[in-house]
């Protein structure tokens, strides 16, 4: 049992549950097979379809979450994801902020696992958020990388020359 998870069984899912889920964001594994993720803000998820077991890195037992399942992260938790059936879920973010402020999203690098929400590198084939240290250390690998801060695109500014 992790004290930073909560998994409700579909059987016990609340149809006021359901459809506030329906107005979070929806989210599609695709591609992605395993990745670590830090959960800087508590998350909350509607498992639409799919399967997937996640290994805490503080050496918990791992947690398996299927079709149906609401789950809360709560802040702090890290694991690595392993996606066993390709999964589709809602899910959105709630951290301790003023009403009316958006959350910051939650960027984790899914080689090294630091948070890098202040510069980071998408590779978008892949969905791979990369920090910059990581980044750094194989270029080649994620030469097609979108240079990222704050979770948007950024481009250095020019500087004309006369």
């Amino acid at each position: 049992m992790n004290d930073l998870v909560t998994i409700t069984p579909a059987s016990e899912v609340t149809d006021e549950y359901k459809k506030e889920a329906k107005t979070w964001t929806k989210w599609d594994s695709k591609n992605k097979k395993s990745f670590p993720y830090n959960y800087a803000t508590e998350e909350r998820v509607l498992v639409l379809e799919g399967s997937a077991t996640l290994t805490p890195h503080d050496g918990g037992d791992d947690l398996i979450i299927g079709a149906g399942n609401a789950v809360t992260f709560h802040k702090g938790f890290k694991c690595k994801w392993k996606i066993t059936k390709r999964m589709k879920k809602h899910y959105a973010t709630f951290g301790d902020q003023e009403e009316g402020t958006e959350d910051a999203p939650a960027i984790t690098c899914d080689v090294c696992s630091e948070g890098c929400v202040e510069e980071s590198y998408f590779v978008k084939e892949d969905e791979l958020d990369i920090c910059p240290k990581c980044y750094t250390k194989d270029k080649k690998t994620y030469a097609l990388a979108e240079h990222q801060k704050e979770g948007e695109p950024w481009a250095e500014p020019t500087v004309e020359t006369k």
